[in-house]
């Protein structure tokens, strides 16, 4: 799972995908994608339970009420805001890299075509 991340958070950071046009949309790093972060976060926490499970057996349920019961609903709502947390995360971070990187190819958005307003200047390279 390390190496799909790498790849597709360095694919788009290292080539503009998306001034890559197709008839039924746009090509772009796979974690540009809410879906796949969501799944991998997901896969994540299954993976973590089922590790806990595996090794301390019921008694993984026990870290619910460290370091005192009255946690418990603040350290259940954790496991499951985690995942959304980490999806969250690393699509936006992707996301907001591949829009500056296409800002920086095109000097504003690509679908847009109006030209920039009075005082803006576009960067070109």
């Amino acid at each position: 799972m390390f190496l799909f991340i790498f790849v597709s958070n360095w694919s788009g950071a290292l080539l503009p995908w998306k001034i890559i046009q197709l008839p039924h949309g746009e090509l772009a790093a796979p974690t540009n994608d809410i879906n796949t972060t969501v799944t991998l976060a997901l896969l994540t926490s299954v993976a973590y339970f089922y590790a806990g499970l595996t090794k301390k057996g019921l008694s993984y349920f026990g870290k619910y009420i460290q370091p005192t019961p009255i946690l418990l609903p603040i350290n259940i709502l954790e496991d499951f805001t985690k995942p959304l947390s980490l999806s969250f995360r690393l699509f936006g971070n992707i996301l907001a890299d591949e829009l500056v990187v296409v800002v920086l190819v095109y000097g504003h958005d690509p679908h847009d075509h109006h030209d920039p307003p009075h005082g803006y200047h576009v960067i070109h390279f």
